[in-house]
């Protein structure tokens, strides 16, 4: 059979009207979207008592970072001995999440080596945009008990927190005995100070431009014995979004010391601490955000 000039461009035209439905169509349907975050690792190991050591691990490619953790092995031994933080921090312009550890020891004349992992969960930096990060410090003297909060400025809310600057060691310093959010806006810290000396303590909050809360917290608490070693492991987060960073308390007790706080396998946060005296809470909290 032979077709015309005039029935091929009919032909022709039908098979655009076809081509440019299909298109529409195509484009019209939903697009699950995947998860941007991801995580990183990096494992140093720690063997002299007292040894204090700044600690790095960056975001893989071009990601940048969102929160991170550390976590230890083998854990603190029930007579204190073991990793302690200084800090938790962002690294914004290295790509990264950076922890200073100490390494605690009562009695120094057998100290277990440790290795110590640090985590950062990573993000697009496109999605993230730009970072505005207040510091708010406080000095904290032997004996007293301080809290330093951070807060977003203008129309920025809260996606991560985090501290630094505590410097204790066996014989004295200041630790942190909370670190989290206390609202959509505000990253709170707070700390003692024993021993012979005290010092600084700041409080940090990552902010990014948001009209609304970009935080949902999930918690879980666990109660810590005298001289035994806790840990408080979140539930995961609500469909839809991920764990990117976290938090903990230890509800205003000062006998018991933050170690470990991390992101498992399963999606959740966990947060460990050991204690020295009387028995007292431990919460964990996880922050999640959609990304």
């Amino acid at each position: 059979m032979q077709i015309g000039a005039k029935g091929l461009g009919s032909l022709l035209a039908l098979a655009t009207l076809l081509c440019l439905l299909l298109t529409a169509g195509a484009s019209a349907a939903p697009r699950a979207q995947k998860s941007s975050v991801t995580y990183a690792s990096q494992t140093y190991r720690m063997t002299r008592p007292d040894q204090k050591q700044r600690f790095t691990v960056q975001c893989p490619g071009a990601s940048v970072p969102l929160g991170g953790g550390m976590t230890t092995s083998p854990p603190p031994s029930p007579d204190g001995e073991g990793v302690y933080p200084h800090s938790y921090e962002r690294l914004g312009q290295q790509h990264g999440w950076h922890v200073t550890a100490a390494l605690i020891d009562p009695s120094p004349r057998s100290t277990t080596p440790r290795d110590v992992t640090l985590q950062v969960s990573c993000g697009s930096k496109r999605r993230l945009g730009h970072v505005t990060p207040p510091h708010r410090t406080v000095y904290v003297k032997p004996g007293q008990t301080k809290a330093a909060v951070a807060t977003c400025p203008g129309r920025r809310r809260l996606f991560a927190g985090g501290f630094q600057r505590t410097d204790f060691i066996t014989g004295g310093g200041v630790f942190v005995t909370e670190s989290r959010a206390i609202s959509a806006r505000s990253w709170r810290v707070v700390g003692h100070a024993f021993g012979s000396f005290g010092g600084q303590m700041t409080a940090i909050a990552y902010c990014k431009h948001s009209s609304k809360p970009l935080l949902t917290e999930v918690s879980s608490s666990t109660l810590l014995s005298p001289g035994s070693l806790g840990t408080a492991t979140t539930p995961a987060c609500p469909g839809g979004k991920r764990l990117t960073s976290g938090g903990f308390s230890q509800l205003g007790t000062t006998s018991s010391y933050f170690t470990n706080g991390m992101f498992t396998d399963n999606g959740t946060w966990s947060a460990s601490g050991i204690n020295s005296i009387s028995s007292n809470q431990l919460t964990a909290y996880g922050y999640c955000l959609r990304i």
